[in-house]
């Protein structure tokens, strides 16, 4: 029998699942060292720790009850608001005032809506009268994110987020690109309605171990669940380390967090592989 907590097996499982929990702690008791830091941008990014750990929470009780479809979803939120903010701690300034204007323009916009199919407009939504005009920044913001024909820019930055994720794993020495590719994907197809996107977290796509009995799609489910408790807790950890590379103070945050995850890594053996493949190079 194995000494480890093997990720595909029940017991596994519950280990990463408590290594998140006790993350999502971790988080939360740093809510106002963020709220109330000396850092500007982490203040006025507020908003974004405080989803982060919405989404985390979110993502714990969906996988509590093995609803690992949406789990998917989920973590794709949580992925790309840890990216973000962890990117725009380090980012100049032209970029983070990019993604502020982003904002005021998504503002007005929501103002006015409609759904037009071959230049005829279809539906529409008014949220303001006639009397109310947009105070000017918001108007700049728009015709920033306004192109030459006239269509809306739909992204702050020009960098995709394989990049930003990239630039934060060589600030880090993390792994969120990975992560990325594991999930931003599938994610993707089961936000989109594909037939594809109901059916992958099943493992019927995978040629190697497709499955072909209960214990079989057991085995699946508790690898999926634990993989996406791993997601979780990488991608918390690297919000701490840039939050505390950034000026906020949540060292012993971070460390905690980083002992967390390494007993995890030890208890399940993915540390002993990951020693072994370093071992081959």
């Amino acid at each position: 029998m194995s000494k480890f907590k093997d990720m595909e097996t029940e017991e596994g499982m519950l280990l990463w699942r408590e290594c998140f929990q006790n993350h999502i702690n971790i988080l939360a008791k740093c809510e106002r060292l963020v709220r109330e830091s000396n850092s500007k941008r982490a203040i006025k990014l507020y908003p974004l720790f405080s989803a982060i750990i919405e989404d985390s929470i979110s993502l714990d009780l969906l996988a509590t009850n093995s609803r690992v479809n949406q789990c998917y979803i989920i973590s794709r939120a949580l992925l790309e608001r840890v990216i973000n903010l962890s990117y725009l701690l380090y980012a100049p300034d032209d970029e983070y005032n990019s993604f502020v204007d982003y904002t005021k323009n998504k503002a007005a916009r929501s103002l006015s809506r409609k759904i037009e199919i071959e230049g005829q407009k279809k539906v529409s939504l008014e949220f303001s009268n006639d009397a109310y005009e947009l105070p000017q920044d918001y108007k700049d913001a728009v015709d920033r994110f306004t192109s030459a024909k006239g269509r809306e820019i739909p992204r702050w930055t020009k960098l995709s987020i394989d990049k930003r994720a990239d630039f934060l794993d060589k600030k880090s020495g993390k792994n969120l690109l990975m992560h990325v590719l594991m999930i931003y994907g599938d994610a993707s197809e089961a936000l989109h309605g594909t037939l594809y996107g109901a059916l992958f977290h099943y493992g019927l796509y995978n040629p190697s171990a497709r499955p072909k009995d209960k214990s079989d799609f057991d085995r699946e489910k508790y690898n999926t669940l634990s993989f996406l408790y791993l997601m979780g807790s990488g991608a918390i950890g690297t919000l701490l380390f840039c939050l505390k590379e950034n000026g906020v103070e949540v060292n012993e945050s971070y460390l905690e967090s980083k002992l967390v995850f390494n007993n995890a890594s030890e208890e399940s053996g993915l540390a002993e592989e990951a020693r072994r493949a370093s071992r081959k190079i």
